[in-house]
């Protein structure tokens, strides 16, 4: 019961905020998100590679909030491909969490798993969708949007 009561609040507040997702998000406010997509992605990456296992979980509760808030925002969007992506950096981003909740981690594996996620999930999306570099940033290809 007391399971329950813990995830009934926290899944009103993540429909609550992929339904606000859907109509209320501007660029400003998704590149917002993608800056901190890069933090976390980075924190991550850094706590992984230090052994510093439960920081790199919380920093995977990140990416997976924002993740669930631009799974909504591209299905608003009708971008399929975009949806697709997101949902298969969800599953990824699943994995690695549990690899790192692991009474013993595999350091190795959650540093690949966390590559894997990098590679297949942002550099898919930004292929498809994004022109520029972490230099001069990222913009929307034209016609996207």
């Amino acid at each position: 019961m007391r399971r329950f009561l813990v995830w009934v609040p926290s899944l009103m507040v993540v429909l609550g905020v992929v339904i606000g997702a859907q109509a209320t998000m501007t660029l400003e406010d998704y590149t917002k998100v993608m800056k901190a997509n890069a933090q976390a992605a980075g924190g991550m990456n850094k706590a992984i590679g230090s052994g510093a296992f439960a920081d790199a979980k919380m920093q995977v509760g990140i990416l997976q909030k924002n993740y669930t808030i631009l799974q909504a925002y591209w299905a608003y969007l009708k971008k399929d491909d975009a949806v697709a992506i997101v949902k298969d950096g969800l599953t990824r981003l699943d994995s690695l969490d549990k690899l790192l909740g692991a009474a013993t981690v595999d350091q190795m594996a959650a540093q690949a798993a966390a590559k894997e996620f990098g590679g297949n999930t942002c550099g898919a999306c930004h292929k498809l969708y994004r022109e520029g570099d972490a230099q001069t940033g990222f913009k929307f290809k034209a016609g996207v949007l």
